[in-house]
């Protein structure tokens, strides 16, 4: 992952260009510090999006290198993530929609594709600094039910390839098009 001067990753730099250029409003979130729940840290999330059907969707984005050459069966994804982070957004969504409902909360994954000829199985392509990007999110209620343990040394878990390609979609349905934006505010994603 490379760092940038700003504090931004090339993966964070990707999504929020997409976002901007998409016309999303969104904040990003202070990863500096965290906040103390019950005594003990709690990590944050690094997103909040507003999508334009009200609420608001909290993100924690993952980055990840996708090496295959197409996306048409979604095999070969990485999908792990710290055990914490789902249980820290889980956190943050119920606090958030004491105040702000409809709270959603998902795992944004930001792919960049390795080989410049991947099919990418009509998923939106972004481009950066000479690299393409994919975005597939997954509501942190559905990852949390079919995650996996991956590494009790490093407490990962993974979602299995057959589950993720079941309950993953386009970030871009959270706020395009009424049907998707309806579909999506109407399932249960925390």
């Amino acid at each position: 992952m490379l760092a940038k001067p700003d504090g931004h990753n090339e993966y964070e730099k990707a999504f929020e260009g997409w976002l901007c250029e998409r016309g999303m409003r969104f904040a990003r979130v202070d990863q500096t510090h965290r906040c103390l729940f019950e005594g003990q840290p709690l990590k944050t999330f690094d997103y909040v999006l507003y999508p334009k059907q009200g609420g608001c969707v909290l993100v924690e984005l993952k980055g990840r290198l996708f090496r295959g050459r197409s996306l048409a069966r979604r095999t070969g994804l990485q999908t792990w993530v710290l055990a914490e982070d789902v249980a820290a957004l889980a956190y943050w969504r119920r606090q958030f929609d004491r105040q702000r409902p409809p709270t959603r909360a998902i795992f944004v994954f930001a792919y960049r594709l390795e080989q410049i000829a991947a099919d990418c199985d009509g998923l939106d392509v972004y481009e950066a600094d000479g690299r393409r990007f994919i975005f597939l999110a997954i509501r942190q209620g559905d990852y949390k039910s079919c995650m996996r343990p991956r590494s009790g040394r490093w407490k990962t878990v993974s979602c299995p390839a057959k589950d993720f390609r079941a309950l993953s979609f386009p970030v871009e349905q959270i706020w395009l098009g009424e049907q998707n934006a309806n579909e999506f505010h109407d399932t249960y994603i925390g």
